[in-house]
């Protein structure tokens, strides 16, 4: 996830800087993995090549699979699954990447680049380039035709526009299906939000906040549990979230990251400080009783 957030960013700094401007659509399917229907699946991996015991095999693997639903002490029949491969499971991802192999080939013959999961578009232009709207747009109605062939549909979809240069104002729209996309000033992706001054601002904030919260709440427990335990906690559920696609951060000005190192600190204050208290209570000469 990191690879394909770090790949998109800097496509989008790169395009800045040669005084581009950048759309990035995002478009994030609803029940993806469960809706992955297998006789398509099955297809799609003869089309590609791949038949005989191996194919057997995949198919072995999906097929007699079944579910009940439990709803207040009752038990409904047993139904048979022909949808959906194994979430959790070493497979699932790559078996779902499979499935979408075609997605790539619509989008790409229109010119957009594209990364999985979720997917996402993006395309560089030139500022005076008119006809980048209905391109989109032509582009989003393909994918919207094989989302129905392939039985997935879109949960939401995003707009977020990256202008060549602060000064501009591109007042594009795009169509997908009967919805128009307006541009928004920021978006979600894999859990990174991303700016369309591509400074991470909000995303740091958000991270920072985030952490102080954790913090607050390991820092009322810390009493009473030893710093090897507290220094579990804060790296499982602190430092976790800073390094969570850290090399997007790369590059920005040591005033847009404070934030961050100002919860490294108190991260290391609070899983070393009741040591430091104990170091200066039992030495009279430091002047700390």
């Amino acid at each position: 996830m990191e690879t394909a957030m770090l790949s998109v960013s800097e496509a989008l700094r790169l395009a800045r800087a040669t005084s581009r401007s950048s759309v990035l659509i995002l478009l994030v399917l609803s029940a993806a993995f469960d809706t992955v229907k297998h006789q398509i699946f099955l297809s799609t991996l003869s089309s590609l090549g791949i038949t005989g015991m191996v194919l057997h095999l995949v198919e072995s693997y999906l097929s007699d699979r079944s579910f009940k639903v439990s709803w207040r002490g009752g038990i409904s029949e047993t139904q048979q699954l022909t949808t959906g491969v194994p979430q959790g499971s070493v497979l699932g991802p790559l078996l779902f990447s499979i499935y979408t192999t075609s997605l790539g080939q619509v989008i790409e013959s229109h010119g957009l680049s594209y990364h999985c999961y979720d997917t996402h578009l993006h395309l560089s232009y030139h500022p005076d380039d008119p006809p980048v709207s209905a391109r989109i747009s032509a582009c989003l109605s393909d994918i919207s035709v094989w989302m129905k062939e392939h039985h997935l549909k879109l949960a939401k979809s995003e707009l977020l526009i990256i202008p060549a240069c602060p000064s501009i104002n591109h007042n594009l729209t795009v169509q997908l299906s009967s919805l128009t996309l307006m541009p928004t000033r920021m978006v979600r992706n894999l859990g990174v939000i991303l700016d369309d001054d591509l400074i991470f601002t909000v995303h740091i904030s958000a991270t920072a906040v985030s952490c102080s919260f954790i913090l607050y709440n390991i820092k009322k427990i810390r009493p009473n549990i030893t710093e090897q335990a507290t220094q579990l906690l804060v790296q499982a559920l602190v430092i976790s979230k800073l390094d969570y696609c850290n090399s997007l951060l790369y590059g920005l000005p040591a005033r847009s990251i404070k934030p961050l190192q100002m919860i490294q600190i108190a991260a290391a204050f609070l899983v070393f400080s009741q040591r430091k208290r104990m170091s200066y209570s039992s030495s009279p000469s430091t002047g700390f009783l």
